[in-house]
């Protein structure tokens, strides 16, 4: 398999192209294992253990997990995301129509997402709560043993940000990062409704944007393994509990004790009122400013 795309130029020189589309078959079937597998061995391991819930000071009925903001930005990039993979990849199988123009305009507005979101969680104070350190990474590697040694789950709660969060989030960040630089060096290229094409802008010779077209390409493929581990650990039963509070904003109080430490993730003072602030807000139709009262 070639994994890079290699071209002669008129002076017969090697031009570097960017990425070879096999590439992405393998990463949808590296995807499709992964589930597969993973499917088995969490079936035969049953269900997970939770603990006994017991009585919380304070934790009310619902608990808010993602304000309003915080859900209507993540389903502007889930629109996002999915429009530049089609818009990616589809023309592989020889269909026609007017991608690149949809494609750098959904570029567009995933960087409007990546700039909205790295402010809104600064304004917060909350940028940090995301990143995993030293001592969660141990712990992590701690309950992988434990999963593969017995097949569950161990026992244990976790803040609002277990470390299988943070790490997915920290990839997505890089990969993120990486697709959207490569992929803004690259509108230079074409003509947009606001600029005409000019590649020589920063003097980069033909290799150079063979490497920015190569790691924008690594970076594209990588979505697609990360968005089918996403919509696989999604969907799976065991966490719809998660997945509905990306609808609905909240978990109850019953969720919120069997998977979360109250003394790692104090909701005692923002819960039933973040709630009812968010939920008034989206009845009359707040504006960008909304659910900034709690944590996302």
């Amino acid at each position: 398999m070639d994994f890079v795309r290699i071209a002669t130029n008129p002076w017969g020189e090697a031009v570097l192209l960017g990425l070879a589309w096999e590439v992405l078959w393998l990463v949808v079937v590296a995807g499709a294992v992964f589930v597969v597998v993973h499917g088995i061995f969490k079936s035969k391991s049953g269900r997970p253990r939770l603990p006994e819930v017991g009585a919380a000071s304070g934790v009310p009925e619902k608990v808010v997990r993602h304000n309003l903001s915080a859900r209507l930005s993540h389903w502007m990039l889930a629109a996002a995301t999915f429009t530049l993979l089609i818009t990616a990849f589809v023309p592989i199988l020889g269909l026609q129509f007017p991608w690149v123009t949809v494609h750098w305009i959904a570029g567009l507005v995933f960087g409007a997402y990546v700039v909205y979101h790295t402010i809104d969680t600064i304004g917060r104070k909350s940028l940090a709560s995301m990143w995993a350190g030293v001592q969660e990474t141990v712990e992590s590697i701690g309950r992988a043993k434990e999963f593969f040694r017995h097949g569950g789950d161990p026992d244990e709660r976790t803040p609002k940000w277990a470390f299988e969060n943070k790490a997915f989030h920290q990839v997505v960040a890089l990969a993120g990062l990486a697709v959207l630089g490569t992929g803004l060096l690259m509108c230079l290229r074409i003509d947009t409704y606001f600029w005409v094409a000019n590649p020589y802008v920063f003097g980069l010779s033909d290799s150079t944007w063979g490497l920015v077209y190569l790691l924008h390409g690594f970076a594209a493929v990588g979505f697609v393994g990360l968005l089918i581990a996403h919509i696989y650990f999604a969907i799976r039963p065991d966490n719809l509990w998660i997945t509905r509070s990306i609808f609905k904003g909240w978990i109850t109080r019953d969720e919120f004790l069997q998977h979360h430490d109250p003394a790692q993730w104090n909701v005692s003072e923002n819960g039933n009122r973040v709630l009812a602030a968010d939920q008034a807000e989206a009845a009359v139709g707040a504006g960008p400013g909304a659910g900034h009262h709690g944590a996302e």
